[in-house]
């Protein structure tokens, strides 16, 4: 049955359903019956579908029938999204509304009388929905639009007004207009020469979670550091390969920091919600920074806090010396994670240093040497797994 389904369009309206609590969607499919030769077109909806053919026969199916059709077609309700730019995060906070991107780019936004649309071309993020406390908003939730497009909507109690400003990578719109920045700009220009800081994530500034570690041994003891053992311990950064000399593939959703006999601190302000110990983290330590986003540190020693304390940027959490776990050499494994889902911290760090042209230049060069490393590994993988 699923090879007579083609295709035809697709459109997806972020169009909120109150008593659901969840956004209303249809997307138009047609195919065809080679049995009797008709072109039906189907549109879904929440509640069920409505089904056309060329003969202008209408039918209406409840949810309940709906329930009982082929799983194919259910396979082909799934939004198609091509290759596009990313929503990376969206927050609220102060009368603001940031929007955080990789590559997608605003368009002229559709204002009506209580709800201004942004449409974010070249983009593609799943749907979602912010609560937002605020005398004049009601509420914030965006969706797919189309392949290529999101719509972020913002839905007002009043009439409003908005300003929108844009710098590379993000997009504030401010309720009514944006506060001067200057006075902020000025203590991010200090903070960045103090070279202690990672990067700038949901408004919190993220400090290298290892002590009076600056940022150019950071980096030189993460992206640009090759492990002695680099089958089995493999490569630092994000995305790179485990256990592949064992037969087996996975991805590393962390961030390696080599370095011994040091103390671990906290990259931000939060609070220890895990404080545990497994056979291939070893020690490691789990901080909430409010909104869902999380730090992990693995492959610990030993830790100085508890579960349920309280922490400010900075403080010592623990302490590596020699390696934990299935760490074959003494590292930090560190994670960033907002909505509890682990992401490379090294497009912050970019993104964060972008106007400090040694900091950019010396990652573009560890990137270059990265790859060619890669393909040592890789290499040396097929040789270990060929001689067992």
């Amino acid at each position: 049955m699923c090879a007579n389904f083609r295709v035809t369009s697709t459109r997806k309206w972020p169009k909120y359903h109150p008593q659901k609590n969840v956004l209303n969607s249809w997307v138009t499919i047609g195919f065809l019956n080679h049995k009797c030769g008709l072109r039906y077109n189907i549109t879904t909806y929440p509640d069920g579908l409505i089904l056309r053919t060329s003969q202008k026969v209408h039918i209406v199916m409840e949810k309940k029938i709906l329930n009982r059709i082929s799983p194919c077609l259910i396979l082909l309700l799934f939004p198609m999204v091509g290759e596009a730019g990313n929503i990376e995060n969206i927050f609220f906070d102060n009368s603001t509304l940031t929007i955080r991107h990789s590559h997608c780019q605003l368009k002229p936004p559709f204002k009506e009388r209580r709800r201004l649309i942004l449409p974010m071309a070249n983009c593609a993020s799943r749907a979602g929905k912010i609560n937002v406390f605020h005398p004049t908003l009601k509420r914030i939730h965006w969706a797919q639009h189309d392949r290529k497009t999101v719509w972020i909507v913002v839905t007002f109690l009043t009439e409003y007004q908005f300003e929108i400003t844009s710098s590379p990578y993000q997009y504030r719109v401010c309720i009514p207009v944006c506060n001067p920045q200057s006075r902020q700009e000025d203590g991010l220009v200090e903070t960045r020469k103090s070279k202690k800081m990672m990067f700038l994530l949901n408004g919190i500034l993220f400090q290298i979670p290892l002590e009076r570690m600056l940022l150019e041994e950071f980096i030189d003891r993460s992206i640009g550091f090759v492990p002695k053992d680099v089958v089995r311990d493999g490569l630092p950064h994000f995305g790179a390969k485990r256990d592949d000399w064992k037969g087996k593939k996975r991805k590393h959703k962390g961030y390696d920091i080599y370095a011994d006999r040091i103390n671990v601190i906290a990259a931000a302000d939060g609070k220890v919600t895990k404080v545990r110990k497994t056979a291939r983290a070893g020690l490691y330590i789990k901080l909430h920074h409010g909104s869902r986003l999380y730090t992990l540190y693995v492959h610990l020693n030993s830790a100085s806090v508890k579960e349920g304390q309280k922490v400010k940027r900075g403080d010592i959490i623990g302490t590596i010396d020699g390696p934990t776990g299935n760490a074959v050499e003494p590292q930090l494994h560190f994670e960033i994670k907002p909505n509890n889902r682990s992401i490379d911290p090294l497009p912050l760090i970019e993104r964060f240093y972008q106007g400090d042209s040694g900091i950019i230049n010396k990652i573009k060069r560890h990137k270059k040497t990265l790859s060619k490393t890669i393909q040592q590994r890789n290499r040396k993988v097929r040789k270990f797994l060929n001689s067992r």
